[in-house]
C-alpha cells in the first residue's frame, strides 16, 4: 500500500442506488502532483478546476464522483466544483485549492452538489488504508465498466523500495488525445511535480494516447500521477537520473495495463485489437494510420464475426495516409501476410485467417514502406452489445 493516503467511498445517490459513487482520498501529508487532462474544447467543470489548481503542483486531497459528468452544467456546475472543493477542505482543515476533483457520467445534467457535501463529513471520519480500500476506490468511479481496472507496482530508486498503485475507469468515449477517461496513479516517491509530469506524459504517450474504443473524446478526461514522498528516497528532479530507470519502467507498464484494460472492457467488447504501424516517415503518420484502422467500425465489426475482409484495411490506410502505395505496404494478421505487390498475396488462405480471428487476442500489422517509425494502438472489436448498452445508457 502507498503511506501516508487515507481511503472512504460512500454511496451519495447521484445516479446508482445500490453501489458507491464517491471516493474520497486523504493526502496525510502534502502529496506532489502532476496532471493531464482532455483536449476538447468543451471541458467538464471539474476538468477547469483542476488545470488551474495544478499550477501549484500539491495536493491534499482528491474527490470522485460517478454517475454524473458535471460537464455543459454553466455556472453552476463551476460553483459545485467550489462547493464540493471548499466541504473537503473545511473537514480536512486544508485549503480547497489543495482538493482535486473529478466527475464522470452523463453530460448535461445538474449536479446535486448537495449529496456530495452531505456525505464528505461522514467519509473523513472512517478512512482506510488497507487493501480492500484501494478495491473500493477503483469500483466507486465505475459507470459502464463491468470490472475494476486496479494495478499494482513495486520497483527501487536507489536502495528503497517503491510503491506504484493505479486505478482506472473508462469504457466507451475513450479516444483520448491527452489522457483517457479517469486515471490516478499514486506512489510513495519523493518525486519533484515537474518531473512526475514529464513522466507521466512519457507514459502516457504509449499507453492512454494509444487507445480507442469508439473514437469519441470525453469532456472530463482525466490523468493524476501523485507522489506522497514517503518512502524516504531523496527527492528526485531529474526526468533523465540513472536512479530512475526502475521506476520509469514500472510507471509505463502500470499506465499501459491500465490502458489495455479499459480497450478490453471497452462496452461490449469480446477481443482485444493490436494494430502496429510500421515504415513510416513520422511518428504522427504512424499514429494516424493505426487509429484510422483502430477507429474504423468496418474493421471492428469484421473483426468481431472473425471475418477475415482485410479490404477494410487498405481502404483505412487508404484514407488517412497519402503517401502510402499499394504496391510498397504490407498487412498481415497475426502472422498471416496479406498483400504483396498490390494484391492478394499468393500463399493468402482465407480459412487460416478466419480461424485466427477467433481469438480473444488479435493483432494487425501494416508495414508502410515509406521509413523506419512505427507506433502502436490498442483498441477492442464492435458488435450488438455496444449499441445496447449506450441506447439504453440514461433508462
Amino acid at each position: 500500500m502507498i503511506k501516508g493516503i487515507k481511503i472512504a467511498t460512500a454511496n451519495c445517490g447521484i445516479k446508482y442506488k445500490n453501489r458507491d459513487d464517491l471516493l474520497l482520498i486523504h493526502f496525510e501529508d502534502e502529496a506532489n502532483v502532476a496532471g493531464i487532462f482532455t483536449s476538447s474544447s468543451m471541458p467538464a467543470a471539474p476538468v477547469l478546476w483542476c488545470k488551474k489548481i495544478i499550477a501549484k503542483g500539491t495536493a491534499k486531497a482528491l474527490i470522485v464522483n460517478a454517475g454524473n459528468a458535471n460537464a455543459f452544467t454553466g455556472h453552476e456546475g463551476e460553483e459545485a466544483v467550489v462547493k464540493t472543493a471548499t466541504k473537503v477542505a473545511n473537514e480536512l482543515g486544508c485549503k480547497a485549492e489543495e482538493v482535486f476533483v473529478s466527475s464522470t457520467g452523463v453530460i448535461g445534467e445538474v449536479l446535486k452538489v448537495n449529496l456530495i457535501k452531505a456525505a464528505i463529513p461522514v467519509m473523513t471520519k472512517n478512512m482506510n488504508d488497507d487493501e480492500a480500500s484501494w478495491e473500493k476506490a477503483a469500483r466507486s468511479i465505475l459507470t459502464t465498466d463491468t470490472k475494476i481496472k486496479l494495478i499494482k507496482k513495486n520497483c527501487k530508486i536507489g536502495d528503497k523500495e517503491i510503491s506504484l498503485i493505479g486505478f482506472a475507469k473508462g469504457s466507451g468515449m475513450i479516444a483520448p488525445n491527452m489522457a483517457t477517461m479517469l486515471g490516478y496513479i499514486f506512489t510513495d516517491a519523493d518525486i519533484a511535480s515537474e518531473t512526475l509530469h514529464i513522466l507521466l506524459k512519457e507514459a502516457a504517450e504509449k499507453s492512454f494516447n494509444a487507445i480507442t474504443v469508439d473514437s469519441d473524446q470525453s469532456t472530463n478526461d482525466t490523468l493524476l500521477f501523485f507522489a506522497t514522498k514517503t518512502a524516504g528516497n531523496h527527492q528526485i528532479t531529474d526526468s533523465h537520473a540513472p536512479e530512475l530507470f526502475s521506476f520509469k519502467q514500472a510507471v509505463n507498464e502500470l499506465s499501459l495495463a491500465l490502458a489495455k484494460m479499459i480497450v478490453i472492457d471497452g462496452e461490449g467488447a469480446k477481443k482485444l485489437i493490436e494494430v502496429e504501424v510500421e515504415g513510416a516517415r513520422t511518428k504522427e503518420q504512424a499514429k494516424q494510420v493505426a487509429f484510422a484502422i483502430a477507429n474504423s467500425p468496418l474493421v471492428k465489426t469484421a473483426i468481431a464475426g472473425a471475418d477475415p475482409n482485410w479490404g477494410r484495411i487498405i481502404m483505412a490506410v487508404g484514407k488517412s495516409c497519402s503517401e502510402a502505395s499499394p504496391n510498397k505496404i504490407i498487412v498481415k494478421i497475426g502472422d498471416h501476410v496479406l498483400t504483396k505487390d498490390g494484391t492478394k498475396h499468393p500463399d493468402y488462405v482465407e480459412k487460416a485467417v478466419h480461424e485466427y480471428l477467433k481469438h480473444h487476442e488479435v493483432k494487425i500489422s501494416v508495414n508502410l514502406n515509406l521509413g523506419a517509425i512505427s507506433f502502436i494502438v490498442w483498441t477492442c472489436d464492435l458488435n450488438e452489445e455496444y449499441i445496447k448498452i449506450n441506447k439504453d445508457y440514461r433508462s
